[in-house]
């Protein structure tokens, strides 16, 4: 059998063990990338060198790591596929060599200042409007852009100031119909469906809403309308240069990362803040989204070695 044979096979037997989007992004990998450089080739006889070749190529072709090896994932299970579940004799294990200075050179997320932070609040509740009670509810509390473009009014509890993510919502390429489409689902994990606390400012401003809507309303419109990802990233940039005056506007999802590393540097305990963002693995939390400032780092240091030179002034 060829490799796209299998891949096909395999294609059907998990659709039905994930979920849409989640295939959508290994069929999209598969499309674009795998079947056309070894979808003709028996899977059987696909070795290590091959595999080794493919990635070479990905990454001469300006492919970043992660890119290539999220690639190689979908390789993997198509190849363990057929292995455990057509009994074929192929390789299921290997050991490929990556560019580690590519590695080491993956950016890091970007950030505000908390001065910044306080411009963008500020500017939030001065003049308030639902949009920017989105932009708010990112940067108070972590939630990606597709839970708050979902989140609706009655995901809100203003008694016990707390709001419960609930859904998620994303553009997907449907290969199918070869068109776009918004998928409404639940969070990936069972952790990203969790109840965050809400600050004293923002629900004072969700319980004026709360008078003039219904439970189906959507917080980011106040309509039953969905604002999509796309178009709320694009209200958010003209907010943040336009409105709030900041002159570079970073990446929607810098908010998130922006609260989970102002909460560790302000002494949260990780753990909290991870259950917070919706990690199942407190490690998610500090590998990829906490990385303190410059000035945090000094302080810990200054904190840390306090008295240490005490009596040493003056000595040489």
């Amino acid at each position: 059998m060829t490799f796209k044979q299998v891949y096909e096979e395999w294609h059907r037997y998990k659709s039905r063990l994930v979920k849409e989007s989640t295939m959508a992004a290994y069929t999209q990998q598969a499309t674009r990338h795998i079947l056309p450089a070894i979808g003709g080739c028996e899977i059987t006889a696909i070795r290590k060198r091959d595999l080794q070749q493919f990635v070479d190529g990905k990454l001469d072709s300006g492919l970043g790591v992660k890119t290539v090896q999220d690639i190689m994932i979908v390789v993997k299970m198509v190849m363990r596929y057929a292995a455990e579940e057509l009994d074929l004799p192929t390789l299921t294990t290997w050991k490929l060599y990556w560019p580690t200075s590519n590695m080491d050179a993956s950016p890091r997320l970007e950030r505000y200042s908390p001065d910044e932070v306080k411009r963008i609040v500020r500017a939030a509740i001065e003049k308030p409007s639902p949009q920017k009670t989105g932009v708010l509810i990112s940067i108070t509390t972590g939630l990606r852009i597709g839970e708050v473009c979902a989140l609706r009014m009655g995901d809100i509890d203003l008694s016990a100031r707390t709001l419960t993510v609930e859904r998620t919502v994303e553009r997907i390429y449907d290969f199918q119909t070869g068109k776009t489409k918004l998928l409404v689902s639940t969070p990936k994990t069972a952790s990203s469906r969790r109840i965050v606390p809400l600050m004293s400012e923002v629900a004072t401003l969700l319980k004026g809403y709360a008078k003039v809507s219904t439970p189906d309303y959507y917080v980011c419109t106040l309509s039953e309308r969905m604002i999509e990802p796309r178009t709320f990233r694009n209200f958010y940039r003209k907010f943040i240069l336009e409105e709030v005056g900041i002159k570079e506007c970073i990446k929607f999802h810098g908010l998130r990362h922006t609260f989970a590393t102002t909460l560790i540097e302000k002494g949260a305990d990780v753990k909290t803040v991870a259950s917070i963002l919706g990690h199942s693995d407190v490690s998610t939390t500090l590998n990829t989204y906490v990385h303190p400032s410059e000035e945090a780092k000094r302080q810990a240091i200054r904190h840390s070695l306090k008295g240490v030179f005490a009596g040493q002034g003056g000595k040489r």
